[in-house]
C-alpha cells in the first residue's frame, strides 16, 4: 500500500510546499516599499503573516481545488487496492471488515499532511517575524491581514482549531472519494465527480441550508458556516466552533453512507470483478 500511494503523495506535498514558497516570495516583492516603514513592519506578527499566506494568497486558490487535490493524497491507494486483485489477496490473510476499516483509517490519516506542512510553515513564520504580540485592531492598513478570532482566542488556539478544521475538511473530501470509489472505476473520473459534488454541496449549503438556518435562528453570519469553501477562509462566521460542529455532522453522515455501501462483502467484491 505504501508503494501504491507514495509517488502521488510526494508530488502533491511538494506542490503545496512550492506554492507556499512562491506566496512568501510574492509577499516580499509586493510589500517591499513598506519595509522601509519601521512602524508598519514592526506590526507584522508570525500569526498574521501565517494567516495571510494560508488564507489570503495563492495557497487559498490551491485549497479551492481541494476536491481534486486531497483525493490524490488520501484516496489513491484505497481506489487502487479496491479496483484490483490486491483486495482479494488481502482477504485471504485478514478479515474483510478489518481490511476495509484499516484502509479507510489510513486514508483519513493522510489528511494530516497539509496541517503538518502548515505547522512547519508557522515555525518559519516565527523565524521571519518573531513578533508574538498580536492585536488585530492595531495592525496597520498595509498589513491588516490577521483574523479577528486571533483577538478573541489565543492565536495558538485559533491555529490549532483551524488545522483541526482543515483535517476534518480533508476527511470529508476523502469520504466523498471513498463513496465514489465504490461505483467509479477510473480515478481521473472520480476526481472530476468529486470536485463537482463538492461544488454542488457548496451551493446547497451556501444558498439553501444557510439562509434557512439564518432565518430560523436569527444569528448573524450563521449562513456562512454552511459554506464548504468558507472552511478555508472562516469569513463572517459568528463562532469558529460552529464550523467545527458542521464538519463533524457532515462527516458522520458520510461515514454512515460508507458503512452502508461497504458493509456487504459479497456485493463489494462483485462490483470490481
Amino acid at each position: 500500500m505504501f508503494k501504491i500511494d507514495k509517488k502521488p503523495t510526494i508530488i502533491i506535498s511538494a506542490f503545496i510546499i512550492i506554492i507556499i514558497t512562491i506566496s512568501i516570495i510574492l509577499f516580499y516583492i509586493n510589500n517591499a516599499p513598506y519595509f522601509n516603514i519601521d512602524l508598519e513592519y514592526s506590526k507584522i506578527t508570525s500569526f498574521s503573516f501565517w494567516w495571510y499566506i494560508v488564507a489570503k494568497n495563492i495557497f487559498t486558490i490551491t485549497l479551492f481545488f481541494a476536491g481534486l487535490i486531497i483525493p490524490i493524497i488520501t484516496c489513491y491507494a484505497f481506489f487502487k487496492i479496491y479496483h484490483s486483485g490486491y483486495l482479494t489477496n488481502l482477504i485471504q490473510r485478514d478479515n474483510y471488515n478489518h481490511i476495509i476499516k484499516k484502509q479507510i483509517l489510513y486514508s483519513w490519516l493522510k489528511n494530516l499532511i497539509i496541517p503538518i506542512i502548515l505547522l512547519i510553515f508557522l515555525i518559519i513564520s516565527t523565524i521571519l517575524f518573531p513578533n508574538q504580540n498580536f492585536e488585530y485592531s492595531s495592525v496597520g492598513s498595509s498589513f491588516n491581514f490577521g483574523h479577528k478570532f486571533m483577538e478573541t482566542l489565543s492565536p495558538y488556539l485559533f491555529i490549532f482549531l483551524y488545522l483541526l478544521i482543515l483535517f476534518l475538511y480533508g476527511i470529508f473530501i476523502t469520504n466523498i472519494s471513498i463513496i465514489l470509489s465504490r461505483y467509479i472505476k477510473k480515478f481521473s473520473i472520480l476526481l472530476i465527480f468529486n470536485f463537482i459534488i463538492m461544488m454542488v454541496l457548496e451551493c446547497i449549503g451556501n444558498f439553501i441550508i444557510g439562509p434557512i438556518i439564518a432565518t430560523i435562528t436569527k444569528i448573524e453570519g450563521i449562513n456562512n458556516v454552511f459554506s464548504l469553501l468558507n472552511v478555508v477562509y472562516l469569513d463572517g462566521i459568528p463562532n469558529i466552533w460552529l464550523t467545527f460542529a458542521f464538519l463533524i455532522i457532515i462527516n458522520i453522515i458520510a461515514i454512515l453512507i460508507i458503512y452502508k455501501i461497504y458493509s456487504n462483502k459479497e456485493k463489494v467484491l462483485n462490483n470490481y470483478e
